[in-house]
């Protein structure tokens, strides 16, 4: 007995042509627009360098100082500003007040701080080995617009309308001491 053919099986082979034109235009136009819109994008960086992240360093492994070196350091509290060195820390007006005491209004004074940097840097030019490196810590709680505004104020400074580099390599510390 003969069985008729399945309708479901279809002994023709259609071919399907893919319609390739859609996908073109858009292509012809997404990309003029990707590479014209790259040009107004632009990515702000701040350049700082982070603290390595070692485990305990033996003492016969400590590298030897051979030159002296200024160390210096910029510690935010929620009194102000403490600048400190490898060989002293500026002093404030008593033993325990910050070195730039905040002002009366209660904000940290960022154009004092770049001047007080920009004194030190004047005396330690041709002293010391690191006169481009300055170092900033920061209590937990402080706001991070105070850290990077404090990172600008040691960068650079305006003294009668001319701009100074003061300290560009500009790291943050893992905590404050």
């Amino acid at each position: 007995m003969a069985y008729r053919p399945s309708y479901r099986r279809s002994t023709e082979s259609e071919e399907i042509e893919v319609n390739l034109t859609p996908v073109m235009n858009l292509m012809v136009v997404l990309i003029p627009l990707l590479l014209t819109s790259a040009q107004f994008i632009k990515i702000g960086i701040i350049d700082l360098n982070l603290p390595p992240a070692v485990g305990g360093v033996d003492a016969a492994e400590a590298p030897k100082e051979t030159e002296k070196k200024l160390d210096l350091a910029i510690t935010i509290t929620d009194e102000g500003f403490f600048i400190s060195s490898s060989l002293a820390i500026l002093k404030g007006s008593s033993e325990k007040s910050p070195s730039i005491p905040k002002s009366i209004s209660g904000e940290y004074n960022f154009e004092e701080l770049s001047t007080k940097l920009f004194e030190i840097k004047k005396k330690a030019i041709g002293k010391f080995s690191d006169v481009d490196k300055i170092v900033i810590q920061a209590e937990p709680d402080i706001n991070y617009q105070v850290l990077v505004s404090s990172m600008d104020a040691a960068r650079n400074v305006k003294i009668d309308d001319k701009m100074f580099e003061l300290f560009p390599d500009v790291s943050l510390a893992a905590g404050v001491i």
